[in-house]
């Protein structure tokens, strides 16, 4: 007797199974993964998936949308006479606009990566959600300052 199932095809049961070994960090450096979400409850604590989740994706877009925000608000406050607090930045905005536009998009897209990488442990996406806040927060305190 053959090994053709129902539909045809071979029973590749014996076959390696891919999901007998976790997802690794390096893995989701990938952009092929199909991995979004975990089959049984437990699963999802400290470990990686391929894809992130919907809300990590929001949240990720939130935190750099408000830093492109931020980058703009804070050229437009030295333009008026303003000053930079922070002083990495301050230096970088002494070599140029540009180069202290790509320092913070840099540094912010990075760590944020990092943290939507690490979704499914629990302090990355704390960080994630605060950061998120801080940022909005920040540009509350932006157009305050715009405003007045």
């Amino acid at each position: 007797m053959s090994n053709l199932g129902k539909s045809g095809s071979a029973d590749r049961r014996g076959l390696f199974d891919r999901r007998a070994r976790p997802t690794t960090f390096l893995s989701v450096l990938r952009f092929d993964g199909r991995r979004q979400h975990f089959r049984r409850s437990g699963e999802e604590y400290k470990a990686y998936v391929d894809c992130p989740s919907r809300r990590t994706v929001v949240l990720l877009f939130v935190v750099l949308g408000a830093s492109v925000l931020d980058a703009l608000f804070t050229l437009l406050f030295i333009q008026n006479g303003g000053g930079e607090a922070n002083p990495l930045m301050a230096t970088a905005i002494l070599r140029g606009d540009t180069h202290f536009v790509g320092l913070k998009m840099a540094l912010t897209g990075m760590g944020a990566w990092f943290l939507a990488a690490h979704q499914g442990f629990p302090l990355a996406i704390r960080g994630l959600h605060v950061l998120a806040v801080g940022y909005v927060g920040l540009l509350l305190i932006h157009a305050a300052i715009l405003l007045s």
